[in-house]
């Protein structure tokens, strides 16, 4: 049952990880220089993830796919009449929904870290630009890689909780990314903002557990 359910996951949200992924390759090949329609590079004098704006490229694709992805397992089910038939299983709510939450945390981060990891293997090539490289000047992109598993857990919960979309539902969203952008600027960020960002996604998880338990999905 439970690999059943898994696959279903798989099947109904690998299209929203693969369209992010496709979108990031452009990104990329316009941060190399790569002309579509000549099918050549063109040298660029900026230094790749420090001067360009891949962190912002990087993010905004990432927070796109990171909503699409949250609601698409959370108000797709209730609009469709799943929730229900899902429930119907032979599986406890805390195991689907952790089954669910563990499908998209991990369809999150492989997209979000993909871009960070093809840009960083062209800039560490020798010949591709005239700058210096080194993988810590990736730090900031993988702070946003990780700080997209609060953006997905936010959109999750504004998808299941039972409240109108013109009044409080996308409150978890819109205070949780309000959040997640401040503590962006914690200094020393991977010893106080890291541990910030895990309280933000254990209190939305915990959250998320509590009003799927308590809803009344019929």
């Amino acid at each position: 049952m439970t690999r059943a359910m898994l696959f279903k996951e798989l099947r109904e949200t690998m299209w929203i990880a693969l369209a992010g992924v496709a979108v990031h390759v452009y990104c990329v090949l316009g941060l190399v220089g790569f002309d579509l329609l000549t099918l050549q590079v063109v040298r660029r004098g900026q230094t790749p993830f420090v001067s360009d704006n891949s962190l912002s490229t990087f993010a905004l694709v990432a927070t796109c796919v990171a909503v699409v992805l949250g609601l698409r397992q959370t108000v797709t089910e209730a609009s469709r009449g799943t929730w229900l038939f899902l429930l119907q299983r032979p599986v406890s709510r805390r195991r689907l929904l952790t089954l669910k939450l563990g499908v998209g945390l991990i369809l999150c981060l492989m997209t979000s870290a993909f871009p960070i990891l093809l840009y960083g293997w062209w800039a560490a090539t020798p010949g591709t630009h005239p700058n210096p490289f080194e993988w810590s000047m990736t730090l900031w992109s993988w702070q946003g890689c990780l700080s997209i598993t609060g953006v997905y857990l936010a959109a999750f919960l504004s998808g299941i909780r039972p409240a109108r979309w013109f009044g409080t539902r996308l409150a978890p969203l819109v205070g949780a990314g309000m959040l997640l952008v401040l503590i962006q600027f914690v200094p020393h960020w991977w010893a106080f903002g890291l541990g910030a960002l895990v309280l933000i996604d254990a209190w939305l998880a915990a959250t998320i557990l509590v009003v799927a338990q308590t809803r009344d999905f019929s």
